[in-house]
């Protein structure tokens, strides 16, 4: 699904309502109460990033969420001096990273340039910690929620890299006794 074309214009995303409707259209937010989404809208930042343009860079300190409204972003990690591709993220399918920067404290473990032009809304940690402490019994069903998507991306990923694995570095599993 193409959220992006759900907003007349970027413009909107200028709005309180307009960050609203886009927030509310996210399976990420699917079960997130009307008030408590108010609080996601009126905390978020949109943000714009031009073509190449690095938007986040492994081993810096990880701080927010970001959705993506528009545009397309790659996921790069650095391993061994070289890059790789993890995943392009666009407003079809996963449409956001960071979401465990909202639980921990880390360093990116990945980077994130701008293939197109991207618009992005980004929530802080902490915006989020200041809607879970006034909404405190939110709290676990949002962990859960969070802990739940990053394992499909997980799972995801790791499908991938099996599928495109050379058949000489797979290793086998022990047989059960």
């Amino acid at each position: 699904m193409n959220l992006s074309k759900n907003i007349d214009n970027q413009q909107d995303l200028d709005t309180m309502e307009g960050k609203l409707a886009f927030l509310r259209q996210l399976p990420l937010f699917k079960d997130t109460p009307l008030e408590t989404i108010r609080l996601y809208a009126y905390l978020s930042k949109k943000e714009h990033y031009y073509a190449d343009e690095p938007i986040v860079l492994q081993g810096e300190p990880a701080d927010r969420l970001f959705l993506v409204i528009s545009g397309r972003v790659a996921i790069c990690e650095e391993h061994k001096g070289r890059d790789f591709l993890l995943q392009i993220i666009s407003p079809e399918g996963f449409n956001y990273f960071g979401e465990l920067t909202l639980l921990a404290e880390f360093d990116w473990f990945f980077s994130v340039r701008a293939l197109t032009d991207v618009t992005m809304l980004s929530i802080s940690r902490e915006a989020f910690n200041k809607i879970m402490e006034k909404f405190p019994e939110h709290f676990a069903r949002t962990v859960s929620y969070i802990v739940k998507r990053r394992i499909e991306r997980f799972i995801d990923q790791t499908d991938y890299l099996l599928d495109n694995l050379k058949e000489d570095a797979w290793r086998v599993c022990p047989e059960r006794k």
